[in-house]
């Protein structure tokens, strides 16, 4: 299996225990990237606030709906900070991409990594993606249109850059013009787009694009927003050749420095998979993203 989404916050799970965690649990690899708010504690989140946002953000158009797209949208705030179960913490405009180029360097055979980019921060992201993407292991590009407040038409030249050098492009997309992921999906057939989270905010939509552009995948990341139920939705609308497994770690099941694999997989094993899409959606999926791109 291939963890495609996961943030090295040392102060929670580090490189080591994270390559512990991968054998612990017979886990092939893992794509990192580097935390926006070190030290994020999500496990208030989880047990209040997900299964709200999980059953609103994936339904139809209704009441619960918006009730679930408002809270979304209002967990940022102006100022740059997020708001997790009443506790605030400050966004970092441009997360160190250094120690996840040191980490995966240190384990190439367990690790890759993302370059996480920001139109909106202090660092212009073609120059970073240049100066990273030569690194062994660092294999795509994450940005996050919804925490860093941009429209998405602002990764235009991020795109661009990914189509230039055969990078997929991870997106955690907004509300509105920052969740626009069709106009950037149109413009660059040949990126592979990974929109976190089965597509949140708009994962029935999202998943929908996904199952008609070959270059649209979903992650199921996160047990905030992706249950068994959202899960099942995304393979349904997206099919199981567009759908990666990941865990957004080391949030919601961390602890002594390790991470606990066993929910996310007795996620994937509760849906019913036949035995080829299992292992699609555990790792062959991550493996094609990457050929799609080219990397």
């Amino acid at each position: 299996m291939i963890d495609c989404h996961f943030h090295l916050d040392e102060n929670l799970v580090g490189a080591e225990g994270l390559v512990a965690s991968l054998d612990a649990h017979g886990m092939r690899k893992a794509a990192v990237m580097a935390p926006m708010c070190p030290d994020l504690e999500w496990r208030r989140v989880l047990a209040v606030g997900g299964p709200v946002l999980r059953r609103g953000l994936s339904s139809r158009e209704g009441v619960f709906r918006g009730a679930a797209l408002f809270l979304y949208r209002n967990m940022v705030k102006q100022g740059g900070e997020v708001d997790v179960g009443g506790k605030r913490y400050p966004i970092t405009p441009q997360p160190d991409n250094d120690p996840v180029a040191r980490a995966v360097a240190a384990h190439p055979d367990r690790l890759w990594g993302w370059i996480f980019v920001n139109p909106a921060g202090p660092v212009d992201p073609v120059e970073e993606i240049n100066r990273l993407a030569g690194k062994p292991g660092m294999m795509g590009v994450k940005a996050h249109p919804f925490w860093h407040a941009f429209p998405t038409r602002d990764l235009e030249s991020t795109a661009r850059a990914c189509a230039d050098r055969g990078l997929p492009l991870l997106l955690h997309l907004g509300a509105g013009e920052q969740g626009d992921v069709e106009s950037l999906a149109s413009a660059f057939p040949g990126v592979a787009f990974l929109l976190a989270h089965a597509g949140v905010p708009r994962p029935r939509e999202t998943c929908a694009l996904a199952g008609k552009r070959n270059n649209v995948f979903v992650d199921l990341s996160a047990a905030s927003y992706v249950d068994a139920r959202v899960a099942r939705m995304a393979v349904d609308l997206a099919g199981a050749e567009k759908c990666l497994f990941g865990s957004d770690g080391p949030y919601f099941h961390h602890k002594n420095g390790r991470y606990d694999y066993s929910e996310r997989t007795a996620m994937l094993n509760s849906l019913g998979l036949s035995p080829a899409d299992r292992e699609r959606v555990a790792e062959k999926n991550f493996l094609k993203m990457l050929e799609f791109s080219g990397g």
